[in-house]
Formats: C-alpha cells, sequence, structure tokens
C-alpha cells in the first residue's frame, strides 16, 4: 500500500491468507499479525466478515466479528478454532440468516429455512418448498 503516517497491528485470525484492497491496490494479510494502514482498517474488516455472525439489525461494522481484528479487540492473537472456520466457509451470508429467519417466521410451527444448492438458504415460499407437495404432485384447478 502506498505511504501513509500511522500502522496499525492487525491480526488475521484465518488460518489462510486475507486480502483487501483499498485505493486500487491490493494488500494480502497473512495469517497472525501484520501492520496495515490506520485508514485501511475499515475497509479490511469490511471485505473480510466471518459469515454468519452479522446482526440483521445492525448492518454496521460494529454488528458482526471480522478475520482481522485491530490489537486490543476481542480475538486479538487467537486463531479462529477448526468449528469456527467450518461454520464461516458454511455460512451463504455475512448476516446471521438463523437469526433472521427466527424473528421473521418465530410464531409459525410449519415455517423452516430451506437450503437451495450449496450454502444458499432462503425461506420455503410455497408449499412444494417447504416440503408438503411431492414433486409432481401438485393439483391445478379451472375454478
Amino acid at each position: 500500500m502506498a505511504v501513509f503516517q500511522t500502522l496499525v497491528p492487525v491480526y488475521n485470525r484465518a488460518p489462510i491468507a486475507v486480502s483487501v484492497r483499498f485505493d486500487g491496490q491490493e494488500k494480502t494479510i497473512e495469517p497472525g499479525e501484520d501492520h496495515i494502514p490506520d485508514v485501511t482498517v475499515m475497509y479490511v474488516k469490511n471485505q473480510n466478515p466471518i459469515m454468519g455472525s452479522a446482526d440483521v439489525n445492525n448492518p454496521h461494522v460494529s454488528g458482526a466479528r471480522y478475520l482481522v481484528v485491530e490489537k486490543g479487540e476481542d480475538g486479538y492473537g487467537t486463531p479462529l478454532t477448526e468449528a469456527e472456520w467450518q461454520a464461516h466457509l458454511g455460512s451463504p451470508s455475512r448476516f446471521d440468516e438463523q437469526a433472521a429467519f427466527n424473528e421473521k417466521y418465530a410464531n409459525d410451527p410449519k415455517a423452516h429455512l430451506v437450503l437451495r444448492g450449496k450454502g444458499r438458504a432462503s425461506t420455503a415460499t410455497s408449499r412444494y418448498d417447504a416440503g408438503t407437495n411431492p414433486l409432481g404432485g401438485a393439483i391445478f384447478s379451472n375454478r
């Protein structure tokens, strides 16, 4: 990255290198401790969230956990556990979709989250998606 006045220590909690793009330049942050310009910290966080950790009601940078943390923040110096890393890889978005689903459909006992394809979560939009109609069992009427 270009010449900046203030460099801050950060810690990459991921077991792989992560990259960040700022002002047309790209920097790779290896696992462990590194130093980056102060002005790029928010960009590093926003571009490298821990998937599934963000609050749907607080989309600001303060509403999630991140792979890269600043010195003094929770998780500095501690790499992600294997379970945390697998949960990160298995989540389709930065938001905690299960919490959002529970908030929207908590009172509906028949509602459940349907996964389509690898890691793509969505809510059931029809009885077929919810699993109540077998394939080809749709009934059409001319009423």
